[in-house]
């Protein structure tokens, strides 16, 4: 017998339920169902799919939805208010050979589930097992060659399209609007005039504007290099009256350390050692300059005036066109922006921010320490505030 066959017969009496449930449309979501939401370990996916979650919590407060998820992500979920319980699973945990994914299987089973997201573009196979494993009639997954019969309800791939927009086209087979779907992430109340107060507290002067800059590890091709974005950030502080905070995911702490010792600007005692802290942060920001990084693609969801600094390894899907606070620019062969073409996409997604709560400064005003701006140390990583998503 073929170890996939041997496979199979093994896992087989975890697949029965899904194999025999039928589902219809829009019915399957109801005030009681059980829904299964499946963090494949992308932030960005994850991210992209909350719109759709949050559509359902606000139609039926009392489904119940729960998270299975690796453990650097429940710090942003759990204050959401969406899960009733977070799973954590442990990459070891999805190798099907263990007893650590049969153990798996039977607590994810255990839930009698009604519907099941795998929130990932790419396919997941041990987790579309998952998804089988947990008894949904309708399992919803990345399209491709063997989702069947994990996945029977596929969302085909356009390489064209940018991935956060792919749930409109899910959205009205569950009974929803496009206008439904609200890509703020979901932040708790409390935490967003905490963080803002926070913001206030170390940048009082509220003609400064607070510019995210994000270095962090890129979704696909390499990021740019530090100095890169110290050049980036020297253009913005000679040019705008504004403080400049590295922000990124904690796990890039190296990196983020490194550009802030060369930033002069910081504004200093704001914590970001979560990913909660982070994006709260990012929330309350005047503008965020990055590249293909899950931070960036906060920013556009949020609403947050952004840059994109992209290269040709960017796909299209990656790339969010059409908005009127987003601009992409590709950087050159040294990895390197035009200052002016830098500020002219500043002036079109920030301008209004930008006239009212800054001063041009002088192009001849010395890079390192901007006109009418008090030099900082480099403090603290930095946290902020959002508005709740969700609401």
């Amino acid at each position: 017998m073929s170890d996939h066959k041997l496979l199979s017969a093994m896992l087989r009496p975890f697949f029965r339920k899904g194999n025999s449930a039928r589902f219809s449309l829009p019915d399957c979501l109801g005030e009681d169902s059980r829904v299964l939401c499946i963090d494949a370990g992308g932030l960005s996916d994850m991210l992209f799919h909350m719109p759709l979650l949050t559509a359902m919590r606000r139609r039926y407060p009392g489904i119940g939805m729960d998270f299975l998820m690796p453990e650097q992500h429940a710090a942003l979920v759990v204050p959401s208010g969406l899960a009733r319980q977070c799973l954590i699973y442990k990459p070891g945990q999805l190798n099907p050979w263990r007893p650590s994914f049969a153990s798996l299987l039977k607590q994810v089973g255990a839930g009698h589930y009604d519907v099941a997201f795998v929130m990932a573009h790419e396919p997941q196979p041990a987790l579309e097992m998952v998804a089988l494993a947990s008894g949904a009639a309708l399992r919803y997954g990345p399209s491709h060659g063997g989702a069947w019969p994990s996945i029977n309800f596929e969302l085909r791939p356009d390489a064209d399209s940018y991935l956060g927009d792919r749930l409109r086209h899910a959205a009205p087979f569950f009974g929803f609007a496009v206008a439904d779907l609200k890509t703020k992430w979901p932040l708790p109340l409390d935490k967003v005039r905490q963080m803002a107060q926070q913001v206030h507290f170390h940048k009082p002067n509220a003609r400064q504007m607070l510019v995210g800059i994000g270095p962090g590890r890129t979704l696909t091709g390499e990021p740019a290099s530090i100095e890169s974005y110290q050049a980036v950030a020297r253009t913005l502080g000679s040019r705008l009256e504004c403080r400049v905070i590295p922000l990124g995911d904690p796990q890039d702490q190296e990196q983020l350390a490194r550009l802030e010792v060369l930033l002069a600007n910081v504004p200093s005692g704001l914590s970001r050692d979560t990913l909660l802290e982070v994006v709260l942060l990012l929330a309350q920001c005047d503008l965020f300059v990055g590249g293909n990084t899950d931070l960036f693609h906060f920013a556009v969801a949020m609403g947050v005036p952004a840059i994109g600094l992209f290269t040709d390894a960017d796909e299209p899907r990656w790339r969010p066109t059409g908005r009127a606070q987003v601009r992409l620019l590709e950087l050159d062969d040294a990895g390197r922006i035009d200052p002016d073409v830098l500020l002219a996409a500043v002036d079109a997604v920030a301008g209004d921010r930008r006239r009212a709560a800054s001063t041009a400064v002088a192009p001849s005003a010395s890079p390192a320490a901007p006109a009418n701006v008090p030099t900082a140390a480099p403090g603290k990583p930095a946290a902020s505030a959002s508005d709740a998503a969700a609401q």
